[in-house]
């Protein structure tokens, strides 16, 4: 068994006494305190989470936006240098090898964000499109630098972020905070305002100490795993993996048809034709009882699918997940059930973004 990777915050967060996990082969802190009071501080103020096991893979070079229009779903060179958008890097069947952040930091230089399951397998296959006529060169600082999130609505007016302040959502500077060289996106996973910022892996003790100092609480796995459910974001490898593609997954809107010739697309055309036969719904519980990964969906007494995240939503007070079902059930308002414990626990099919900030 490999011992579990370790980020550059690793001893602080035992000095904070943290919970800590195995989450996709890196030793992390689940909880400080409890997910429910971390949960709230970030949607009532700010709270900042370590993110270093996300991978950051460095793109440059001549022919960097085009090796990026080639493997990505939406094109990279239509970005305007100081921003980012979300995107995916599929299979040649449509599958959904990872949802990632490309950032154009200039007009040859751009940083990828993915996250941290199966990152040699996405390293091998950026290789594999890669070649020597591409003039892109891929470089993986993961292990060199390290990365935080300060999320919560009163983010952006901390005094340590004044510098960034001004970024527009999905806005990209390098800058300085806490006197630091760092990178910023006003970016994040938690469906509030925030920002993600990358630094030196030794810069990464003072830059999390700088935040701490100013009150902002360090946030677990736990809370960030139900903040992005509120908020109806997915989880790869979990919501969607190589076994679905985007339409299935409500994320037709990364692909982008118009842009050119890219990885997948062929297949892509032919599932837009022809159609999905299943799709990835939201629902809320009716009751108390928890749905969890790999429960059974039924309707009217047959299984039609399987629960894929799920959990308590503690902003709105109930609780709710997400699973895929036949397209023909998928409609809001529609009835299921969740078999939990051998028990047909009733549900209805909602929104899929469960909370929406400032409503």
């Amino acid at each position: 068994m490999k011992p579990l990777k370790k980020t550059p915050l690793n001893e602080a967060h035992h000095q904070l006494k943290a919970r800590m996990i195995d989450f996709a082969g890196w030793e992390l802190p689940v909880w400080y305190t409890s997910v429910l009071e971390e949960h709230k501080t970030v949607r009532s103020a700010a709270g900042i989470f370590d993110v270093s096991d996300m991978g950051r893979v460095w793109v440059t070079g001549k022919g960097a936006g085009a090796f990026l229009d080639r493997i990505l779903t939406r094109p990279a060179q239509k970005l305007e240098v100081g921003s980012s958008q979300l995107s995916l890097m599929c299979l040649e069947n449509g599958g959904i090898l990872d949802d990632l952040w490309i950032f154009r930091v200039r007009a040859d230089r751009y940083l990828i964000v993915w996250n941290a399951a199966n990152t040699e397998e996405k390293l091998d296959w950026l290789s594999r499109w890669s070649d020597s006529d591409s003039h892109a060169l891929i470089e993986d600082v993961s292990a060199d630098t390290a990365m935080v999130a300060v999320q919560g609505r009163v983010a952006p007016h901390l005094k340590a972020l004044q510098s960034v302040s001004h970024l527009p959502r999905f806005g990209y500077a390098e800058t300085k905070i806490a006197g630091l060289s760092v990178s910023a996106a006003r970016t994040g996973y938690t469906g509030e305002d925030g920002f993600e910022i990358v630094t030196e892996a030794t810069k990464a003790l003072p830059l999390w100490e700088s935040f701490i100092e100013q009150g902002v609480k360090p946030c677990g796995l736990g809370a960030r795993d139900s903040l992005r459910l509120e908020a109806g974001m997915l989880l790869c490898g979990q919501d969607m993996d190589s076994s679905t593609n985007p339409f299935e997954a409500d994320l037709g809107w990364l692909v982008d048809f118009d842009g050119g010739d890219f990885v997948g697309k062929k297949s892509l055309l032919e599932i837009k034709r022809q159609g999905v036969k299943r799709k990835l719904i939201g629902f809320q519980m009716e009751g108390r009882e928890i749905a969890r990964p790999g429960y059974p969906i039924q309707e009217s007494g047959h299984e039609v699918g399987r629960v894929t995240s799920g959990g308590h939503a503690p902003t709105l007070g109930v609780n709710i997940g997400l699973g895929y079902v036949p397209v023909e059930l998928s409609a809001i308002g529609t009835g299921i059930e969740i078999m939990i414990r051998n028990k047909p626990v009733p549900a209805g099919i909602v929104n899929k973004r469960f909370y929406k900030r400032g409503v």
